[in-house]
């Protein structure tokens, strides 16, 4: 269905309401012979969904996994095989989508295109279907969070356009090898100095153990600075996957990238890169390329989300048993106050198609589905069969080829450590293996270690709206060019403050003026 940009009132036509209107116009009535034949069963409805896949495929109609939903809450589901790449490729194909008005039903918002559409009246609006419809939903995510979500219409009508990943707990981490530290026979570091110490000695020594000494990579990261975010957290820097975040630096909330903070994460981070400390092709590195070094045993330490620490060691363990991943948490620097940026707003996590109010209830009730506590362990699981099978009365997760296994789309958007604890219950119980089992007590002694390092921002859930008509500064461009320049030694450290200057001049001010005053109006 083609979605015209623009607010129309929304109506349901409802299967009642069709005979009806069928039986005016001469149709014949339930009650005279033969009525029953001519009224057809009524149709499945599906939803078209588009999430981060990571490159697997399609999801049919007929799937396993659409059938289980079906099952469930009456509605169907299907997706169709859309490349990732660190979220480069996805949102090149959303676009192109939403130019043609041809939007999916429900959808993962990406580099903060949700503003603009919901300026054009493309999202449903779901603030009265919510409550009603995904009632898990509601009363799961704190009122706070809400009145964040709230703040982002821009109508400022306060209405509910999009459904955040909300999180309670701290979502993001720094690791290490722990099996590289003993080879090397060096400790988890505590200060930024121990840890260059031990990033030497990961350069220098065979900390893999696989009989080359010149194939390690001490820490690494991805292009535009992604996921490398712990090296700036030593600073103080508030930052969300590489992109320089809002929080209070002097007493006021202001841009991390232009920080003092930032200028002198930015010098240690060019040191590291100097010593081939710092992966050399970081700012070339793909999301693929990135991920194949740390599954082939080549990186020391890394940034990413903690629970897909299960993920990595996964791969990692089909080069090196004795992968052995822990906390790195943020190394102290003398002057700094350091940590992980915590936020219970993520990001926008679904927005539903402003097309009818049929699809929307629709879409609730899946994300119902997903949040509701009893679910949880069918969520987790997935289809009996094929991601799972039930040996001595207990679920086991069955390993094999993820392209012979329906993609598990809908996975549990409402995160805190009591739902980490439930998923790990789950999980250990399917294990299929002792390696298996490690790897997730691995992951979950990670989550745990991590939770200490976090610190909320003040920026959290602040709407991508503030960068309205400064599409370079809301793409953090310039942040980016600046900082990648600056870290190979193409310009000096001095060209930091030109950057200040040039953001500043290049609309950040009003920018500026539009994050402080969104702050000041969520307070109580």
């Amino acid at each position: 269905m083609k979605v015209t940009f623009k607010k129309v009132p929304q109506m349901i036509i409802s299967s009642g309401l069709v005979i009806a209107l069928l039986a005016a116009c001469g149709s014949k009535s339930p009650a005279e012979p033969g009525a029953e034949a001519s009224v057809k069963p009524q149709e499945t409805q599906y939803l078209e969904v588009w999430r981060n896949m990571e490159n697997v495929g399609a999801l049919d109609k007929d799937s396993a996994y659409s059938k289980l939903i079906q099952k469930d809450i009456g509605v169907g589901i299907y997706a169709p095989s859309v490349p990732w790449n660190g979220g480069s490729a996805y949102v090149q194909k959303l676009n192109t989508r939403i130019a043609s008005g041809e939007l999916p039903d429900m959808f993962l918002p990406w580099q903060g295109n949700e503003a603009s559409l919901m300026k054009q009246g493309a999202l449903a609006d779901l603030t009265d279907l919510l409550p009603k419809y995904a009632p898990a939903v509601w009363n799961r995510i704190p009122k706070e969070v809400w009145d964040v979500v709230r703040s982002a219409d821009p109508s400022g009508k306060n209405r509910i356009y999009y459904i955040p990943y909300a999180q309670t707990y701290t979502h993001y981490g720094a690791f290490i090898r722990q099996d590289w530290l003993d080879r090397v026979g060096m400790k988890v570091p505590t200060t930024k100095d121990e840890y260059v110490a031990v990033l030497r000695a990961f350069r220098d020594k065979d900390a893999n153990g696989n009989g080359d000494p010149n194939d390690e990579i001490p820490v690494s990261g991805r292009e535009q600075g992604r996921w490398m975010d712990h090296l700036f957290a030593m600073y103080g820097i508030a930052m969300l996957e590489g992109i320089p975040a809002w929080d209070i630096y002097d007493g006021k909330l202001t841009y991390s990238a232009v920080t003092p903070n930032m200028k002198a994460a930015i010098e240690f981070i060019r040191d590291l890169y100097k010593e081939k400390l710092l992966d050399q092709n970081t700012f070339l590195n793909k999301n693929d390329d990135w991920l194949a070094k740390i599954y082939n045993d080549k990186v020391g330490s890394w940034y990413h989300i903690n629970y897909t620490a299960s993920a990595r060691l996964e791969n990692i363990v089909k080069v090196n048993k004795d992968v052995n991943l822990v906390a790195l948490g943020v190394p102290k620097v003398p002057g700094y106050d350091g940590f992980i940026t915590k936020v219970q707003i993520s990001r926008p996590q679904w927005v539903i198609a402003n097309k009818n109010e049929q699809t929307t209830i629709n879409a609730l009730k899946l994300l119902n589905w997903t949040s509701e506590p009893a679910n949880a362990e069918k969520v987790l699981l997935g289809v009996e069969g094929m991601h799972y099978s039930i040996k001595d009365g207990k679920p086991v997760k069955i390993d094999g080829d993820s392209t012979n296994q329906d993609f598990r789309i809908m996975t549990s958007f409402i995160n805190g450590m009591d739902e980490m604890k439930k998923q790990s219950e789950v999980e250990l119980a399917a294990a299929s293996s002792a390696t298996q089992t490690n790897i997730l007590k691995q992951r979950d002694k990670l989550i745990a270690d991590m939770q200490k390092f976090g610190k909320a921002i003040a920026g959290d859930g602040m709407p991508a709206s503030i960068y309205d008509g400064f599409s370079d500064l809301k793409n953090h461009t310039m942040y980016q060019e600046y900082m990648t320049k600056i870290i190979i030694g193409e310009w000096p450290i001095s060209k930091f403050d030109e950057f200040v200057d040039k953001w500043n001049k290049s609309g950040g001010e009003e920018v500026t003026k539009r994050a402080r005053a969104w702050y000041q109006s969520m307070k109580p």
